[in-house]
């Protein structure tokens, strides 16, 4: 899933003005130990925020983040915390370092705080403990040592084994069958309407169409309010934010907070789900632009469930952004050998190829699946942003209206309207520079993205205006600046001293 521009806004950290530097200051804050605040960012999604370039101790918070984080935990979950840091305030006040207990999904996180899921040595370590001791080699027995041994006892041990092995044979044919396993459980098996609830927003969220991830958000919505302390849910909802952002029409400064606060709600009270790990990647990075922290997390979601699909295809499009443009075809290749029938992670391999270079590849299979599947948004979105890096424009506007009627984006068709007019009367330049003044206007309002405004002018050859905008976007900590890389709209410029110099600085 890449972020791709639209409804896109300059991002804020929501500090109001005040933080807190260092874990010193953010355990005291929270009256816990810094060993304990540590943990808590770590396993229970506690937002905390690192300065780039600062190292991993190089950290901030702000005071409002993390009470809206502690009041959005279910309150057997805020007992568990607080019992948490008066037993390490206690312990470090003694002198002894205690452990908590791997518990329960809602009670403490897992008993090794030095990482999340079970790290490689450890892993390697379980084996080799598995593994049965090796028998000792006696020496050769000297040749003055050697007799003939008597034949029978051979024999007798012989018949003794087919015996046996007759036996076994028998008992295999005679034995009642084992039952085999059932399905894994699911988070709401235990009630049939809410299980039915539970999976019907998951298929609603594969849909990826602007009225099932509506659906899909309202149903989420339900199983948090009845069962607050099923982490599966907030982590479903988390999901149904992040996606009503790129195929629906809620904005990016809407989405993005709501989809922080349900996936730190699911971290909280389930420190191993794998999907609320990769909501938190995807929001440090798509939003926060935190290089460190989301990669951190992309890896800890996919080592806790190292076949899924969804978060190596969630990972890849990172990778993309960030520029590792050879490692992220590869990850969505294993994405989709693992879900060859997913048209979101297709759509997102097209657009991959295309921006890493592969142009005629990816433009192909774009073209391919709007008439497979012209219901499906993204690839009308990819496609249009492919004809118009290409000069295409009149194909450009018929896909971008495309896509904006299947997200239900009124404003963004209207805009596209009085763009296509300009194109009509004036051209491309026309066009690209009613582009520019209607994303110009949208900044103002505080819902545009100064990115966007840079890409409409190197697609329009104005070097000049690409930098100031660009430089805008670094002044007012635009979210859509950290994944500059992955933009193909800036490919001429790539080996240009100022476009370097932006680049250099990024996460």
């Amino acid at each position: 899933m890449v972020d791709r521009g639209t409804s896109r806004g300059a991002g804020g950290d929501g500090t109001g003005g005040r933080r807190l530097i260092g874990w010193k200051a953010i355990g005291q804050s929270l009256r816990c130990t810094e060993r304990t605040a540590r943990r808590w960012e770590a396993y229970r999604g506690m937002p905390v925020h690192r300065i780039p370039g600062g190292g991993r101790s190089s950290v901030w918070a702000s005071p409002e983040e993390l009470t809206s984080w502690l009041q959005a935990l279910p309150s057997e979950v805020q007992e568990t915390l607080r019992a948490e840091a008066g037993n390490d305030t206690a312990a470090d006040a003694t002198g002894s370092v205690t452990t908590p207990p791997d518990a329960a999904p809602a009670a403490a996180p897992p008993a090794a705080p030095a990482a999340a899921p079970p790290a490689a040595a450890a892993a390697a370590a379980d084996a080799v403990a598995d593994e049965p001791p090796a028998t000792p080699v006696a020496p050769p027995a000297p040749a003055s040592a050697s007799r003939p041994r008597p034949l029978w006892p051979a024999t007798a041990l012989l018949v003794l084994a087919l015996l046996g092995a007759g036996v076994l044979l028998w008992n295999s044919a005679h034995r009642e069958p084992v039952p085999t396993a059932g399905p894994p459980r699911g988070p709401y098996d235990d009630n049939p309407e809410s299980r039915e609830t539970y999976m019907t927003a998951r298929f609603e969220l594969a849909t990826r169409s602007a009225d099932g991830l509506v659906a899909a958000e309202q149903a989420f919505q339900e199983l948090t309010a009845r069962y607050p302390d099923r982490a599966a849910g907030w982590s479903g909802l988390a999901d149904a934010f992040l996606l009503l952002r790129e195929f629906g029409s809620m904005p990016d400064e809407v989405a993005y907070p709501q989809a922080e606060r349900a996936a730190r709600t699911a971290l909280a009270l389930d420190p191993k789900l794998a999907d609320a790990w990769l909501d938190q990647a995807f929001v440090a990075w798509w939003w926060h632009g935190e290089a460190t922290s989301a990669f951190q997390s992309f890896n800890t979601a996919l080592q806790l469930d190292p076949n899924s699909a969804k978060g190596l295809h969630w990972y890849a499009t990172a990778l993309y952004a960030h520029g590792d443009y050879a490692k992220a075809l590869q990850t969505i290749g294993r994405a989709r050998a693992l879900d060859p029938n997913n048209r979101a992670i297709v759509s997102d391999e097209a657009w991959l190829r295309f921006g890493g270079g592969d142009r005629a590849t990816g433009l192909a299979t774009l073209e391919r699946l709007t008439q497979l599947d012209p219901s499906f948004e993204s690839s009308h979105y990819y496609l249009a942003h492919a004809y118009l890096i290409m000069g295409r424009d009149a194909d450009f506007l018929r896909e971008a209206k495309l896509a904006a009627q299947l997200r239900q984006q009124a404003e963004t068709i209207d805009v596209l309207r009085l763009v296509e007019r300009r194109y009509e009367s004036g051209g491309r330049q026309a066009m690209l520079d009613q582009l520019t003044a209607s994303e110009i206007e949208r900044c103002e309002r505080g819902t545009g993205s100064p990115v966007v405004v840079a890409e409409y002018r190197a697609l329009a050859a104005d070097r000049a205006g690409m930098l100031k905008w660009l430089e805008n976007a670094a002044t007012t900590h635009d979210h859509n600046l950290a994944p500059l890389r992955g933009y193909p709209e800036f490919a001429p410029y790539r080996s240009d001293p100022e476009f370097v110099r932006v680049v250099q600085r990024l996460p």
